[in-house]
Formats: C-alpha cells, structure tokens, sequence
C-alpha cells in the first residue's frame, strides 16, 4: 500500500506539469494583453506607461522564460497579484476555497445519503414500485438542468414561501446555525442531479454483484439477508459508486460557476468566472491550476479508497 502510493504520487509531478504548461499556455494565447487592460486606450503618456508594465510584468522576455519564472513562484504559493482588486492572488483563492469546498462537499454528501439507500432498495426490491420510483426519480434528475432546477429552488421557497433567503453565503465557523439556511438551497440543487446519477450507478452495480456466486454462497451458509446485502454485497457494489462521487466532487469544487453565481456564493468558480470577464490573467491562471491540481489529487485519494472498500483489489 505505501509503494503505491508513493508511486502514484511520483506519477502526479509529470502530470502537474502537463497541466502548468497547458494553462500558462492557454492564457498566453487569450486576444488581448494584461497591458492593455492596466493602460487602457486614453489619457496621456500610454506609450511610457505601457513600457513600465512591460517590463514590471516580465512580458519583454521570452515567453520560455516567463513561465519558468511564474511556475518557480507558484511553487512557492506566490502567484502574483490580482489585476483588479491589487491583492495577493494566494489571499485571494485561499478566501474562496472554503465556500466551494463547503457546498461542494455537502452537496455530494447529501446525494450519497439520497442514492445509496435509494439505489439498494431499488436492486434489491426490482420490478417492485420501490425500483420504479427510483428509476423515474433518476430519469428526471438526469433530464432537468441543475441551473433551471436551481432557479425554481429560488422561486418555490425563498420567493413565494419566504423560507430560506435566495442568495448569500454565512461561514460556517461564524454562525453554523445561519450558514445552513444559505447552504440549502445551492446545496440541494448540486444533491438532487449528483443523486440521480448515483441512484442509476448504485442500482446497476448492486444488481450485477447479486447475480454473483459468493452471494449465494453466503445465503446458503445461513446467513441473513440483511448480512448478504449490507456487509458483502453492498461493500463491493460501493466502489465504483465511490469512484463516480470522488470524480463529481473534483468537478464540483472548480465546476459550480453556475451555480454560485445564480446564488451569490463566493467560491472558487465565481472567482475565475468574475476574472474571466475583468481579463484577469494572473488570477485565471492560478484558479485554473489550484483547480487541476484538486482534481489530480482527488483521483489519487478515490484510488486508495479501492482498498479499504475490498482489501481483494491488488494494487500493481
């Protein structure tokens, strides 16, 4: 187990790198320039200007240059600093990182609660109306945009029933109480479509581990069905479940733009979304990376989960 994993954390390094190139190079090749939005087209001594932050900037060297410079700061955590709020770009992302990793988390934590059982019962009891249900409720879940399904959220229950407020975010740490009715909503709009999708993969996986020979062999030996399905079955039918729900975790901590902006969440996504429009560049680079670089990291973690799900699974 700690080979593998010292293996596959020394197979991340050529993949990070990949990805540093790949998002320096996907900046640099944006229309436009940071000068251009620092300068602007008016007012005097533009010329004199634009040299000064040329050369403050780095952008009068050679672009090879630029990026090993920029990927030795970002080593360090120095990304530089926003071009619109004048702030560190670490302060910045490090202030986000705690809303999206909240809604991300809680929202993959409340499908799981959702589809498990749901998926279970629905294998379980086929052809019965529990696994109808299910099936219909994944369907719809699949079907229905999570941005249109969000917005009906706002309308049913903060607009028209006035139960929870439609937009804004409260930490946690300040107020735990306060911070869930904010949470709710943009939490149960990530839960229910995560679900369906989990609903149909957990059904599916419990179904074909069911078909198999040890579960048979486990009924004959006397025990109880209750045994056979939560402590065998469902133990092995978890991990690609496992597998799915760590990879939409990855997504949704850099893949909630939508939204947080539809509920005024201030997360990481927001963030790059907002630096986008503003031209941003230092900032989308260091978004798109601490992203990439959660992603890659996530994979590796939903690998070692393989082994305490099934200590069976052999790691090469």
């Amino acid at each position: 187990m700690l080979a593998y994993t010292l293996r596959r954390i020394a197979q991340l390094v050529p993949v990070l790198l990949v990805l540093s190139v790949a998002v320096f190079a996907f900046v640099e090749a944006l229309p436009g320039s940071i000068i251009d939005t620092l300068v602007g087209t008016e007012g005097g001594d533009i010329e004199e200007a634009r040299a000064i932050l040329t050369k403050e900037y780095g952008l009068d060297r050679p672009v090879h240059e630029r990026y090993v410079l920029w990927l030795g700061r970002a080593l360090q955590g120095d990304f530089g600093k926003s071009l619109v709020t004048r702030r560190p770009i670490s302060t910045e992302l490090l202030s986000r990182i705690p809303a999206t990793v909240y809604l991300a988390t809680v929202g993959i934590v409340l499908s799981m609660v959702i589809a498990v059982p749901l998926g279970t019962f629905a294998a379980v009891r086929r052809n019965s109306a529990v696994d109808y249900t299910a099936q219909v409720t994944s369907l719809a879940g699949i079907s229905i945009p999570e941005f249109w399904f969000a917005i009906l959220c706002v309308l049913l229950f903060s607009l028209y029933l006035g139960w929870l407020p439609s937009s804004g975010y409260v930490s946690p740490f300040e107020d735990f109480w306060g911070s869930l009715q904010f949470l709710i909503l943009p939490a149960a709009a990530i839960g229910f479509r995560q679900a369906a999708f989990t609903t149909r993969l957990t059904r599916s996986s419990m179904l074909d581990e069911l078909s198999k020979e040890y579960v048979d062999t486990a009924r004959a030996l006397g025990h109880s069905e209750r045994k056979v399905i939560f402590k065998y079955t469902l133990r092995n039918a978890m991990i690609p479940t496992i597998t799915i729900s760590g990879l939409q975790l990855a997504n949704l901590l850099g893949g909630t733009v939508v939204l947080e902006s539809i509920f005024a969440w201030p997360g990481i996504g927001r963030a790059i979304f907002e630096a986008i429009l503003q031209r941003d560049y230092p900032l989308i680079q260091a978004g798109v990376l601490v992203l990439g670089c959660i992603v890659v990291v996530m994979n590796l973690l939903v690998d070692l989960t393989y082994r305490l799900l099934n200590p069976r699974v052999k790691f090469a």
